[in-house]
């Protein structure tokens, strides 16, 4: 066993901290996997530059659910701390803005540009669906 090795094994604190950060990952991972849901999830093209340019897609449209699941979870604490409820830094922590339920991947998506453009606020919060 490596000196790493039984700097974790014997620090227990450390120790969770990784794990959450591998669990971090393999939810990014899962969410990448359920947005690429077309062709079963596999990569059909054969160029480089097509392989490129599905692998970027794939990027755009992670970084946009990110973006979109941090700036509504930040509004979402804003809330709950002003309504007087305790939220610690380790529950920030524990937090991952790589979550998808929420989303449905079929179907269509109409897009108001002019509209969403003129928007200066975040749309108003609602109370998740629990099942």
């Amino acid at each position: 066993m490596g000196l790493t090795e039984r700097i974790i094994k014997k620090n227990q604190p450390y120790r969770r901290k990784i794990n959450n950060q591998l669990n971090k990952g393999e939810r990014l991972h899962d969410l990448r996997r359920f947005l690429f849901f077309a062709h079963q999830g596999t990569i059909r093209q054969r160029q480089e530059e097509e392989l490129t340019n599905q692998a970027s897609c794939l990027n755009l449209i992670t970084n946009a659910v990110v973006t979109w699941n941090t700036l509504y979870m930040e509004a979402v604490i804003n809330q709950l701390r002003s309504e007087g409820h305790q939220i610690s830094d380790e529950d920030i922590n524990r937090s991952s803005p790589t979550r998808y339920e929420h989303i449905n991947p079929y179907g269509i998506y109409p897009f108001d540009i002019e509209g969403e453009s003129k928007r200066v606020q975040l749309r108003p919060l609602r109370k998740p669906q629990l099942f």
